[in-house]
């Protein structure tokens, strides 16, 4: 039964990595170098939160590469060595090429990451931006991080929150107006949101499955679907999105955030 999760999963991002979609160019550096600047355009954050000049001098693993835009701001930070795996054949192959393209270095390969392929204690470092809360068993997936991870070393790992404007605009699409309005936030998130069984967490959730680490830090930022911005997902699309974007309160949004944990992202910093 997992193996057959596992393989939806991998079908679903097998037709677009994550990114894909912003890559425009009339060759391979334009196109890698375009997904670059819009990726970071729509989440800076992402750039605060990894603060990739850590990575310098480390044995650094990423788990999920996607499209390669952060796997490739980790290498251009010189890492001692930099490992980046995902479930799919054709993120390695993109990132292959982003690599290749862009003159960088990194040992690619496709894995599992509820079963890693690698001894214990063997990164200072793990990266996964957006990745473990599509997997069957994202509990086994935090103690490989944990399993692999050298004894001072440190993972910082986004996952989905479930208390989110995303969330909520789900539920009304697919809860409130099918008739369905006692539907779950998990079964939404799990047959609407990314690919079949994605999940999302609850800041206490996320602190059991954490648990085993000696230094934690949990936060919860508002993600560009929170506010409707960009291309706000591969399954939403129609004149019901296009209204919804221009009506959408966006400052309003932006201010309760300040006074109460919401937002699609929750940001984990760790230490082994």
């Amino acid at each position: 039964m997992n193996n057959m999760k596992i393989s939806k999963v991998r079908d679903f991002w097998n037709s677009e990595s994550c990114g894909e979609r912003y890559a425009v160019g009339d060759n391979a550096v334009e196109k890698f170098l375009s997904e670059e600047q819009t990726r970071y355009e729509l989440e800076p954050y992402i750039k605060t939160f990894g603060n990739f000049a850590k990575y310098k001098n480390k044995d650094v693993l990423e788990i999920g590469v996607g499209f390669g835009c952060d796997h490739s701001q980790i290498a251009r930070q010189i890492p001692k060595s930099l490992t980046g795996i995902d479930l799919t054949e054709r993120a390695i192959n993109n990132t292959k090429l982003r690599f290749k393209s862009l003159r960088l270095n990194s040992v690619l390969k496709i894995d599992n990451a509820e079963k890693l392929s690698y001894k214990d204690n063997t990164f200072d470092a793990i990266y996964s931006w957006g990745v473990l809360h599509h997997s069957p068993d994202t509990k086994k997936c935090f103690e490989e991080v944990y399993r692999v991870l050298k004894p001072g070393g440190f993972a910082k790992i986004k996952i989905y929150h479930k208390y989110s404007p995303v969330g909520w605009m789900l539920w009304i699409k697919y809860g409130f107006l099918k008739f369905q309005p006692f539907r779950s936030l998990e079964s939404i998130y799990s047959e609407h949101l990314e690919s079949p069984g994605t999940k999302a967490y609850t800041t206490k959730e996320t602190e059991e499955l954490v648990k085993q680490f000696s230094n934690v830090e949990i936060s919860v930022k508002l993600s560009f679907g929170d506010l409707l911005e960009g291309d706000v997902g591969v399954r939403h699309k129609g004149l019901l999105l296009t209204f919804a974007k221009a009506i959408y309160p966006r400052s309003f949004i932006k201010l309760i955030s300040q006074f109460f944990r919401i937002g699609l992202y929750l940001l984990i910093k760790i230490e082994k």
